[in-house]
């Protein structure tokens, strides 16, 4: 995967490619790990795909891992569906790009490493989030701007692939009063 290639066509592929593998509706958090599987395959190891409940006091919602056989997506779990394509396009991103070292220059620390060495089943996410994050380094502005552009791109795509009317392809009427009384502010419905 070329770092130059535009965020633009690279994930209108990878959504295109995704989507072919999935049967409409379908829910976030499948269709990100379907993302994930349909990714893999271009990048020199296979990503993975965590939703984890972040401690409290962080102020980040999504990491990304890079193991020496894998990459692991961390995404906070109680974000929004459009907010998780967001975060993971974002985490994404720093994989296209080749910046995952952005913030974390020294690798994930070695707290971290021990606690992934476990089986799955028995990695305590939260820990390791708190403790991948500790010590970050000033993020690099262009890096942020790249990663963060893949994942307001990726939220772009959330209603036409995870959306109420993904299966049809046009909205349904109650989509269309739920969009319409949204916008008049009336969030909790018609």
């Amino acid at each position: 995967m070329s770092p130059r290639r535009s965020p633009k066509r690279f994930l209108a592929q990878l959504v295109r490619d995704t989507a072919r593998t999935l049967e409409p509706p379908t829910d976030p958090e499948s269709f990100l790990h379907a993302l994930c599987v349909t990714l893999s395959p271009t990048l020199d190891r296979p990503v993975r795909l965590r939703f984890v409940a972040f401690p409290p006091g962080l102020d980040v919602s999504g990491i990304t891992l890079a193991k020496d056989d894998e990459y692991i997506v961390v995404v906070e779990e109680r974000a929004s569906g459009a907010h998780k394509f967001v975060i993971a396009g974002h985490e994404i991103g720093h994989i296209h790009y080749g910046t995952l070292d952005v913030h974390y220059q020294a690798g994930t620390p070695a707290a971290a490493r021990r606690l992934l060495a476990r089986a799955d089943e028995d990695v305590p996410w939260d820990r390791v989030v708190a403790l991948a994050t500790r010590s970050p380094a000033a993020p690099a502005a262009q890096a942020e701007w790249e990663a963060e552009e893949c994942g307001l791109r990726l939220a772009a795509k959330f209603r036409r692939v995870v959306g109420p009317y993904a299966a049809t392809g046009r909205p349904s009427q109650d989509t269309l009063t739920d969009r319409l009384s949204s916008s008049l502010g009336n969030i909790g419905g018609p």
